[in-house]
């Protein structure tokens, strides 16, 4: 509340939906601000690639932006966003791609225009296939050669397996991309983006007319959205471990994912849960937090997330600590889930978590880029349109027993297990026991 009267601020326009011509669903999201974000996703990332294509999607992401036939080289797109104030990325993940630019209101038409035609009418010049080639490679060697990324990297391989989609990494498989060809490119752009599967977001303080929109993408590719393989949990290994020897100068460190079966991105569920592990684990004051760090001093950081996909989910609890002291932070990690479930949360605990997960969610969509993020993610997850503001009462609206309810749906998991770890020695079977162990009825 202001200070001055006593009242909220205004609320914002609300956000607004189009379906062009095309089949593409045009956002709008205006807010009070000098800044846009426009964020094109599209729903379809590595989950809705083959063994023989899994890395395509990645590699297409970089090909967009060296090119297209309006704008033929990589410094011409990056020199008129410069010009422009702005800032462009993209990123691929498991069940999306997303192609997006932050800069002044003002130039939101040209910012639409530019990330429109990347995905539009890219050039695929072959000297530039070549070239990125080594560039994506050498990103997935980076990302394997941080135990973080080794990590969440390998984590699907043992949460689902089975040579399922789902079991490798969104950035795909390094053999896929050393012999991928322009003429793979061509055709993978051309039916791996469906217009029915793609949302631009325009958030800030502009908005693009349906119209404009039309004019932008009527190029796009007229692929159809591709069925997904139902997933199914826990179909390879209980855990996979990479062991690296350690230098005279490092100090040992287990470094760890501990997995369990979550809930679907449009399970009503879903908001207690996101309640349930920030309470668990979402931050300094969070059970997790205080028992593993504060108490015990078994580790300087520790954390629960929720991974919600089209048809499953991943709970996870994270951590890195020495090799001697992983069982027992595991140990300790899942018997704090198992009092969630079992006593519940304190009404004074559950106001405290709400309060802070409301105000960090509100902080973390008030820039123009976060709210295009904002909308555009729940489309793909095809979530309702609710604002920042509306989640946030949503939040405030979860009761103590629908905390502990969910928290037995979780912890009813814990006997399938999984785990992804980097350390000096062989932990495995010791880990996964050390859950079983804290997470025990």
């Amino acid at each position: 509340m202001t200070p001055a009267t006593g009242a909220l601020p205004p609320s914002p326009p609300q956000p607004g939906i189009t379906t062009l011509s095309n089949g593409v669903t045009l956002l709008n999201a205006p807010s009070a601000s000098r800044n846009v974000g426009v964020f094109l996703i599209v729903r379809a990332g590595s989950r809705d690639e083959t063994e023989e294509t899994a890395g395509l999607a990645h590699y297409l992401e970089h090909m967009f932006f060296k090119g297209t036939e309006r704008r033929p080289t990589t410094r011409q797109i990056t020199r008129e966003i410069d010009r422009l104030g702005a800032a462009t990325n993209a990123y691929t993940d498991t069940e999306e791609v997303g192609y997006y630019a932050e800069g002044p209101a003002t130039a939101m038409v040209q910012l639409a225009d530019i990330i429109c035609d990347m995905l539009s009418r890219p050039l695929f010049a072959v000297e530039e296939v070549e070239r990125e080639r080594n560039v994506v490679l050498q990103e997935l060697s980076a990302r394997l050669a941080d135990p973080d990324g080794w990590i969440w990297d390998r984590l699907g391989t043992v949460t689902f397996g089975g040579g399922q989609s789902l079991s490798w990494s969104a950035a795909g498989f390094p053999r896929v991309v050393e012999r991928a060809t322009r003429d793979q490119l061509v055709e993978y752009h051309r039916a791996f983006y469906a217009p029915t599967a793609m949302c631009l977001t325009v958030a800030g303080g502009a908005s693009l007319a349906p119209e404009q929109a039309e004019t932008l993408l009527r190029d796009i590719p007229s692929a159809a959205p591709r069925p997904r393989e139902a997933a199914r949990w826990g179909q390879g290994e209980r855990f996979t471990g990479n062991v690296r020897p350690l230098t005279p100068s490092e100090e040992p460190q287990t470094k760890m994912v501990l997995a369990i079966p979550g809930i679907p991105s449009l399970d009503e569920q879903r908001t207690a849960l996101s309640v349930m592990a920030f309470i668990l684990g979402g931050g300094m004051s969070s059970r997790l937090f205080h028992t593993v760090r504060e108490r015990n001093g078994l580790a300087y950081a520790i954390f629960a997330h929720h991974e919600a996909l089209e048809d499953a989910g991943v709970f996870a609890i994270a951590t890195a600590t020495r090799p001697k002291d992983a069982a027992k932070a595991v140990r300790l990690s899942f018997r704090e889930l198992r009092k969630l479930a079992d006593r519940g949360v304190p009404q004074s605990e559950l106001a405290a978590a709400k309060s802070a997960m409301i105000g960090r969610m509100l902080r973390s969509t008030e820039t123009a880029m976060a709210s295009a993020r904002f909308y555009a993610t729940r489309w793909r997850s095809r979530l309702p349109l609710e604002t920042p503001d509306e989640r946030a009462a949503a939040v405030a609206r979860v009761g103590a027993a629908e905390v502990q309810a969910v928290a037995r749906r979780i912890a009813d998991g814990i006997a399938q297990v999984r785990l992804a770890f980097v350390g000096p020695e062989e932990q495995g079977d010791a880990l996964i026991q050390a859950a079983l162990d804290g997470g025990a009825a």
